[in-house]
């Protein structure tokens, strides 16, 4: 597991023995969840003002790169993982498979 250099970087290094340790040194752990999983019922600017402060949390988040694998190798259709929406991890996996983009 790469963790982002930053306040919990040591701490996040701890982990990653699991697939999902991870999760114990993100910076979204006791974050209300509907941020990262906006309801497509509540209208089109509050999904996008629920998944821009998400990414907000994530930008700063030391284990960005473990979630946003997990996510795709899960194939999570929902929510902001790893700083992306379901329509940004799509992206970013066919520029993966395509060699556009180097292995996070």
């Amino acid at each position: 597991m790469r963790v982002r250099d930053g306040p919990m970087g040591k701490e996040a290094a701890m982990y990653g023995s699991g697939d999902r340790d991870w999760v114990v040194a993100a910076r979204c752990r006791g974050v209300d969840t509907s941020m990262f999983f906006p309801q497509p019922e509540d209208g089109r600017g509050a999904v996008l003002r629920a998944e821009r402060q998400a990414k907000e949390v994530c930008r700063s988040c030391p284990v960005i790169d473990a979630c946003r694998e997990h996510a795709v190798r899960t194939g999570e259709t929902h929510g902001v993982w790893g700083g992306m929406n379901y329509a940004e991890r799509r992206a970013f996996e066919r520029a993966m498979k395509l060699g556009r983009l180097q292995s996070v």
